[in-house]
């Protein structure tokens, strides 16, 4: 299982009217394994990929209007440090009303954001159906 790493110790601030809502450290566990699970669940390949890339799990996706955010100049360049940012207050407030539900799009976000570090602009990965 890979590890990761954790930025904005913020608490959600969802309303109460979604009973997942990541409040408290145990809860933040449960995502950080939905987050692990949908590692594990690629292909050995794109985990190999993942070796060289953080997975950061972040409470800023509100501001970031997104689920999550892929940052560096991709497999080929490797001239910045790449990241990848899956934000858990977006997916938590849009998809947390579902165990089931949110766990896909988190795997959904992740191959998204892994398609922009293989060189898919946003277009290119909308036609993977990402």
């Amino acid at each position: 299982m890979r590890t990761i790493g954790l930025t904005a110790s913020r608490n959600c601030k969802l309303a109460t009217s979604h009973p997942s809502c990541v409040t408290d450290a145990e809860a933040m566990d449960e995502f950080e394994a939905l987050v692990a699970d949908a590692i594990d669940a690629l292909p050995e390949q794109f985990q190999r990929l993942l070796e060289k890339v953080a997975v950061i799990v972040s409470d800023l996706g509100a501001e970031a209007h997104a689920y999550g955010h892929y940052f560096g100049d991709g497999l080929a360049q490797e001239r910045f440090e790449d990241r990848i940012v899956i934000y858990r207050d977006t997916l938590v407030r849009d998809f947390g009303h579902d165990r089931e539900l949110l766990a896909k799009q988190v795997e959904r976000t992740l191959r998204h954001e892994l398609a922009h570090h293989l060189g898919w602009d946003e277009r290119g990965v909308g036609d993977l159906g990402l």
